[in-house]
């Protein structure tokens, strides 16, 4: 199977489970599925291939978690649209949530999934110890240590263009949450901890690489791939891959981070070889 089939292919299975999820008769789920729809699901799929490539032998133990990581990524989305931050009109194909439904409603939203994801997380009674680990370990990633600094930092004007708060940013916005949706597949599969470490490790490059990439595709990108419309006058503010090193910089650098995290997979042995195949999609990517 190639890496085009594989996402595919975990990527049915996700969308199967958020459906199942999102059934509820209460119509402000509906709202909430709005926004969920479309997603590449990146980051639940990681999950998924590190609990399955860390030995891992009943799917459904990681799918609940999985897919609360796709949530919180959901939520972060909505609430980046609006006017207040990145003021974007378009994702994942259509209307943003506030233009949909009002920025109350947007923000309501986001909240709902953002606390959904954690009913999910501790769906089952099973393993409480990795269940409470993993909600610990996402917290961190999510919150003020990781994605909402990050994103203080983003909409912040930056006019020296510093390659040290760049990382600053790419870090917590991007990397600490792709790293963590490595670690807590392998958490559920009881890994040992060497191990997670180093995913955790090759999953910050990797967090890295893709916000390169992100930052590349909104220099480079299409709208009718990207879902949405790139707002130049915000991204001539933000401090970006692009904006600190030029085009050809960026992409040399983001290069360089996939070779540092496909370096660390491929010490984790063949079962581990997916995560490479992952690496070289998202620096290739052109969406």
């Amino acid at each position: 199977m190639n890496i085009n089939e594989y996402l595919a292919e975990k990527r049915q299975i996700v969308d199967a489970a958020l459906k199942k999820y999102f059934s509820d008769t209460n119509p402000f789920f509906e709202i909430m599925y709005y926004s969920l729809d479309r997603g590449k699901r990146i980051r639940p799929i990681l999950a998924i291939a590190s609990y399955e490539a860390n030995g891992g032998k009943d799917i459904n133990e990681i799918i609940p978690i999985a897919c609360g990581l796709e949530l919180i990524h959901t939520y972060s989305l909505i609430h980046d649209d609006l006017p207040a931050m990145d003021n974007d009109d378009y994702r994942r194909g259509k209307e943003s949530a506030h233009k949909k439904f009002g920025e109350a409603i947007a923000v309501l939203s986001g909240d709902g999934l953002f606390a959904y994801a954690f009913e999910l997380f501790a769906q089952s009674e099973d393993r409480p110890p990795q269940r409470i680990r993993i909600v610990r370990e996402v917290s961190e990633a999510v919150g003020p240590k990781g994605v909402v600094y990050g994103q203080v930092l983003d909409i912040q004007e930056h006019k020296d263009l510093n390659p040290k708060s760049l990382r600053q940013i790419h870090l917590n916005k991007t990397a600490k949450f792709i790293a963590l949706s490595i670690k807590v597949g392998a958490i559920m599969a009881e890994a040992p901890e060497h191990r997670i470490r180093i995913l955790e490790k090759a999953g910050l490059y990797l967090g890295i690489l893709f916000q390169y990439t992100d930052d590349i595709l909104d220099v480079t990108g299409k709208k009718e791939k990207l879902g949405k419309t790139p707002q130049k006058d915000i991204l001539q503010k933000k401090l970006t891959a692009p904006r600190v090193y030029g085009l050809s910089g960026a992409k040399f650098r983001a290069q360089r981070y996939a070779t540092r995290a496909k370096n660390l997979f491929n010490q984790l042995g063949r079962n581990f070889e997916i995560f490479s195949a992952i690496t070289d999609f998202v620096l290739n990517r052109t969406f």
